[in-house]
């Protein structure tokens, strides 16, 4: 569990970080309320079982079926 925090820690810095230090990055990095934090819910939601990934695109084709 450890190996995989550091893991997802150490590929977020490579990719977010390292590229929103980049000026025309800017006008994108900043407002982390708009990318950052719904991303962050919506992976606890996926973790507690909250919301079940293509959920709706199941009932929609068990809906067909009918």
């Amino acid at each position: 569990m450890m190996y995989t925090i550091w893991n997802y820690t150490v590929v977020f810095f490579q990719v977010v970080v390292m590229n929103c230090v980049k000026p025309v990055n800017w006008e994108y990095c900043y407002r982390v309320d708009q990318w950052l934090i719904p991303d962050i819910i919506y992976a606890w939601e996926l973790k507690t079982g909250k919301i079940v990934p293509y959920q709706t695109e199941k009932e929609y084709l068990n809906k067909r079926e009918e």
